[in-house]
């Protein structure tokens, strides 16, 4: 951890219901720094309250009257093309990656059974706990259903 993180999360432990703006500026930080840190956060109840992230940078909850309307066709289309696209010149192999995040992911935790399909199942997850912050927020279930096809590829083979 950096000392600036440090700093930033002391702040937020000893002042839980700060806004994020506040954080930022206490901190001598950029908003998308502490916006950034905070994401992490896995408990939407981190505050020992109901998390409303839009209320902590002083944003209005999106109403479904703001977010772009897609049949479920529509979700499974753009997740496709996301997913079958070549994408490898850019960030490599698909299960390359997979297989790469998986043993790194078993060295951090000094573990040796995370697989590349448990890549894509805990990627899913992570998009399912931010759709839990935001369910307005479209990328999220199309990249949950990208993940589960790459998982659904490897398994296949």
């Amino acid at each position: 951890m950096t000392k600036k993180e440090e700093k930033v999360w002391a702040y937020l432990v000893a002042n839980r219901k700060a806004k994020l703006q506040d954080v930022a500026e206490a901190c001598n930080v950029e908003l998308e720094f502490v916006c950034k840190l905070v994401d992490r956060i896995g408990t939407p109840d981190w505050r020992e309250e109901p998390f409303d992230p839009y209320a902590l940078v002083d944003a209005p909850m999106p109403t479904p009257k703001e977010k772009i309307q897609m049949s479920r066709a529509d979700v499974l289309d753009t997740a496709k093309d996301y997913v079958t696209r070549d994408r490898a010149a850019d960030h490599g192999d698909m299960e390359d990656n997979f297989r790469t995040i998986a043993s790194y992911w078993n060295t951090h935790l000094g573990i040796d059974f995370i697989r590349p399909q448990d890549v894509a199942v805990m990627m899913t997850m992570l998009k399912l706990a931010r759709i839990r912050q935001n369910e307005w927020h479209l990328d999220n279930w199309i990249d949950a259903c990208g993940y589960m096809a790459c998982g659904g590829e490897i398994v296949s083979k």
